[in-house]
């Protein structure tokens, strides 16, 4: 039987790019989130995706935070860290890149943004995401592990 750290230390992990985007509103901080209208069994998320062959992290990020949201105007806060993440439900390996991200001129409280992955699929075929902001005092559950940073995010903002 392989050990854990063998399999880790030889295997080719997929990088990722994960954000938190936050906002002031009415005096409160909250957390940008998003549901899968059609696959709610997916759970909360925030948007997050895959760094492409030869692509900058940061690039990759501002480019999946606009595929996902359809909100163009992003600020860069801080990178939060990078870990390793064993994901389930792909059997990969991920290595994730985890930044804190505000919106640029304001965003709506809730809206649905049809992900196409960058125009790879057509609207009818993407998934829609129906993004609302949470207070960050409420402690969200996100799925697949992006909640791991989410402590970081809180002591950098304190």
């Amino acid at each position: 039987m392989l050990s854990a750290e063998w399999v880790w230390g030889v295997m080719e992990k997929v990088r990722k790019v994960l954000a938190y985007v936050t906002r002031e509103s009415e005096g409160m901080r909250e957390l940008l989130v998003f549901a899968h209208r059609d696959y709610p069994e997916a759970g909360l998320q925030v948007p997050a995706g895959t760094v492409k062959e030869g692509e900058e992290i940061e690039a990759a990020l501002l480019r999946e935070v606009v595929e996902e949201t359809g909100l163009a105007e992003w600020r860069v806060v801080r990178k939060l860290g990078v870990y390793d993440y064993w994901n389930e439900s792909t059997g990969q390996g991920n290595e994730r890149h985890v930044f804190h991200l505000t919106v640029r001129g304001g965003a709506p409280n809730c809206w649905e943004w049809v992900e196409t992955g960058g125009g790879e699929v057509t609207e009818l075929e993407g998934y829609v995401f129906q993004f609302k902001w949470v207070g960050l005092d409420e402690r969200v559950e996100l799925a697949g592990g992006q909640g791991d940073y989410l402590d970081a995010l809180y002591s950098a903002m304190s």
